[in-house]
């Protein structure tokens, strides 16, 4: 992992591809949505065919939900898709020759994938659930992710992943102490969309939410909420 500094950006530099977060621990556990006992996650061909298996157990409670499976199941099995898919894309990410078009194009269908599913997690979370912070938090990094796609023949960044990123992550972040992770992602998600289209409320929680990562130690000359930073 690359020190924070004054350039620091989340996709380039901080985490290769900006994808390095919650994978060692579930954002539901301890919540009571996922009791399982504490698992090892797997890497390289077990991690590629637990993730088959995941996406194999979710489709086939979907085709189940109508003959009166709980919505519990479905939550958990999204939830442990998310997280192996999330999981793969850190590995991938960290050592992706960004000349292999074929391994971008599948790290990208992953996080796609991760994007959808922790979505419909979401959806699903009532609001006041243990939950939901940890879960927004994840989709709003991903979204940011996407959004500031750094390698070759990216899409055009949406606006719309970018209006994501931020209010989730700021819904989110209210619930709880952001960590210099999420602060970034807030910091450089605000910057963005402040860009994009200067608003008051944008403006406040940029310079908040700036001084706020100057106290975890980034650089004081790092000024995210002033335009020509």
């Amino acid at each position: 992992m690359t020190p924070v500094t004054f350039k620091t950006q989340v996709t380039a530099e901080y985490y290769p591809d900006g994808a390095g977060r919650h994978l060692a621990n579930f954002p539901w556990r301890g919540s009571g949505l996922d009791e399982t006992p504490d698992r090892a996650v797997p890497g390289g061909e077990d991690l590629d065919t637990a993730i088959e298996h995941a996406r194999a157990a979710l489709a086939a409670l979907l085709r189940a939900a109508a003959s009166g499976e709980g919505s519990l199941l479905i939550a958990e099995a999204r939830a442990l898709l998310a997280t192996l898919l999330e999981h793969r894309i850190d590995i991938a990410a960290g050592r992706l020759d960004q000349d292999d078009a074929a391994a971008v194009s599948a790290v990208r269908a992953d996080r796609g994938e991760a994007i959808a599913v922790t979505g419909a997690l979401l959806y699903w979370l009532p609001s006041g659930y243990p939950a939901w912070p940890e879960v927004a938090l994840t989709l709003g990094r991903l979204s940011y992710d996407r959004y500031r796609d750094p390698w070759p023949q990216a899409a055009p960044p949406d606006p719309d992943d970018l209006d994501a990123a931020c209010d989730l992550l700021l819904r989110a972040a209210r619930h709880q102490d952001a960590d210099e992770r999420t602060t970034l992602y807030l910091v450089l998600a605000l910057r963005d969309r402040q860009r994009l289209l200067p608003c008051p409320s944008d403006t406040r929680a940029l310079t908040i939410w700036g001084e706020r990562l100057m106290s975890l130690g980034v650089d004081p000359q790092f000024r995210p909420y002033s335009a020509a930073s």
